[in-house]
C-alpha cells in the first residue's frame, strides 16, 4: 500500500467504503457515529468535531496522503474546512456525494431553512419538521410555533435539551432514531395532524423518498430544503480511485458469461470506442442497436440510428453500453439503465456502470477474458493482446488431444 487514508464522515457512504476493507483513519462528529463503525477491521475511529486547523494538524501528524470527504451533503462548512485543510497540507482529496432524490407529489423546493420558515409564517397548518436539530432555530420565529410545529429529532439528551430550550414540549417533540418507512412517516403525519412536512433531501440513505411517499398518501404538501449542485464521486468510484492511487489489492471481478445470441444490446455512442464495443457484442451474436448523433467510419452492417438517445431505447435490451463523448450524458444513461434493471457499462467511468466491459479473447465458442478490476486498463490490454496470440493455439491443441483420446 502506498500512503495513508483519512476519511471524514459517519455517513452511510463512509461506512460502505470502509466495509470494503480499506485501511483508514475515520473522523466522525459524534459517539453515535463512532458506534456505527464498530467491528470494522483496519479502521481507527476518532470521534469529535474538528475545525480546519485541527484537520490540517491531524493530516500532518498521521502522515496522511489521501483524504475522502464523505460527510453529510448538508455539512457544507465541514466540507469547506476539509478542502482548505487538504490544500494547505498538500494531500489528495476526493469528495463522495449522495445522489439527489427524484421529486414527486406537492413539493416546494427552497434553498435554506430560513426560506422554508418564511413559507410557514403566513399559514395556520400544523407542521412536521424533519430537518435535524441544527436547523430548528430557523423556525423559532414562525407564527404560533409552539402550537403548530412538531419536531422529529434524534433521541439524545443534548438534542432534547436543545429542543426544550427552543420551546418544544413533550407533546410537540418526536425523539426517535430512523430509518423510517413510508408507513411510519404517514403515521406521524396523522398523529400530529400535520398538513405540511419540511425536510431536506438526504437521498436514499436519508429516507427522502419514504417521506415524499407518506406526504403524498396523506395529501400533505412538502417543503424541501434543497442542496446545491456538487461534483463528486460515488462510493464505487471512490473505491476504484483509492485502489489505483494507493496500490490497494482488490478481489477479481466475477467473469459471468452471458448468452447474447439474438438478444438486443443497446450501444449509445458513435465513436471508435463505441465501435469496438459494438464489434465485440456482435461477435457474441448480439442484435446490436447503436444510437448516436453521428457515427465514425466502420459502422456499416450495424443497426445505427442517427439521433439523440431516448430512455425508450432501453426497451427490450438485455444490456447497454454508454459510450458517448459526454460525461453527463453517460451518467444519465447509466442511471436510466439501472432504474430499469438493465446491466450497463460506462466507457469513460467503469465504476459508474453495473458491469465492466470485458477484454474478450475467443476462438470459435471457446472464450476467455482478461481483467484487472478496473485498476490498470493498460495492463488489461497487454494481457488480452498476449492471450490473443496464444489462445488459438491452445484451443487447437486441446481439440487435437480430444480427438486423440477418442481413438
Amino acid at each position: 500500500m502506498n500512503g495513508r487514508l483519512l476519511v471524514f464522515g459517519g455517513t452511510t457512504e463512509a461506512r460502505e467504503l470502509l466495509r470494503r476493507g480499506v485501511p483508514a483513519i475515520c473522523c466522525v462528529a459524534t459517539g453515535y457515529g463512532a458506534k456505527l463503525l464498530d467491528g470494522l477491521e483496519n479502521v481507527r475511529v476518532l470521534a469529535g468535531r474538528l475545525d480546519e486547523t485541527a484537520m490540517e494538524e491531524l493530516i500532518r501528524v498521521e502522515n496522511v496522503t489521501h483524504v475522502i470527504d464523505a460527510t453529510h451533503p448538508y455539512a457544507l462548512e465541514v466540507t469547506k474546512n476539509v478542502r482548505r485543510a487538504c490544500a494547505r497540507a498538500g494531500v489528495k482529496l476526493l469528495r463522495v456525494t449522495r445522489a439527489k432524490t427524484p421529486l414527486f407529489g406537492d413539493v416546494t423546493a427552497v434553498a435554506t431553512p430560513e426560506e422554508a420558515a418564511a413559507l410557514l409564517d403566513d399559514g395556520d397548518e400544523k407542521v412536521l419538521l424533519a430537518v435535524g436539530s441544527k436547523e430548528l432555530p430557523a423556525f423559532a420565529g414562525v407564527s404560533r410555533a409552539k402550537e403548530r410545529l412538531f419536531a422529529r429529532v434524534l433521541p439524545t439528551s443534548d438534542v432534547i435539551a436543545q429542543c426544550e430550550a427552543l420551546g418544544y414540549d413533550a407533546g410537540h417533540l418526536i425523539a426517535m432514531q430512523g430509518p423510517f418507512s413510508a408507513a411510519m412517516n404517514e403515521q406521524m403525519l396523522e398523529a400530529t395532524g400535520a398538513a405540511v412536512l419540511v425536510t431536506k433531501d438526504g437521498g436514499a440513505s436519508g429516507g427522502t423518498e419514504e417521506k415524499l411517499r407518506a406526504a403524498q398518501n396523506r395529501g400533505a404538501r412538502v417543503i424541501l430544503i434543497g442542496r446545491g449542485d456538487e461534483e463528486g464521486a460515488t462510493v464505487d468510484e471512490a473505491l476504484l480511485w483509492l485502489r489505483r492511487e494507493m496500490k490497494l489489492e482488490c478481489p477479481p471481478l466475477f467473469p459471468m458469461l452471458l448468452p447474447l445470441e439474438g438478444k438486443k444490446a443497446l450501444l449509445i455512442g458513435g465513436g471508435p470506442v463505441a465501435l469496438r464495443r459494438a464489434q465485440t457484442l456482435k461477435s457474441c451474436g448480439a442484435d446490436v442497436r447503436a444510437v448516436a448523433v453521428s457515427f465514425c467510419e466502420g459502422w456499416d452492417g450495424f443497426d445505427a440510428v442517427v439521433r439523440e438517445w431516448r430512455e425508450s431505447d432501453l426497451d427490450g435490451a438485455v444490456l447497454a453500453v454508454a459510450a458517448t463523448d459526454s460525461r453527463e450524458q453517460n451518467r444519465l444513461i447509466a442511471a436510466a439503465a439501472k432504474k430499469r434493471g438493465v446491466p450497463v457499462s460506462v466507457a469513460d467511468n467503469a465504476a459508474e456502470g453495473s458491469f465492466y466491459f470485458p477484454a474478450l479473447i475467443h476462438c470459435g465458442a471457446a472464450a476467455v477474458s482478461a481483467s484487472t478490476g478496473g485498476l490498470d486498463p493498460a495492463l488489461t490490454r497487454r494481457l488480452a493482446d498476449r492471450l490473443r496470440e496464444i489462445w488459438p493455439g491452445i484451443v487447437a491443441e486441446e481439440l487435437h488431444r480430444k480427438e486423440e483420446n477418442r481413438r
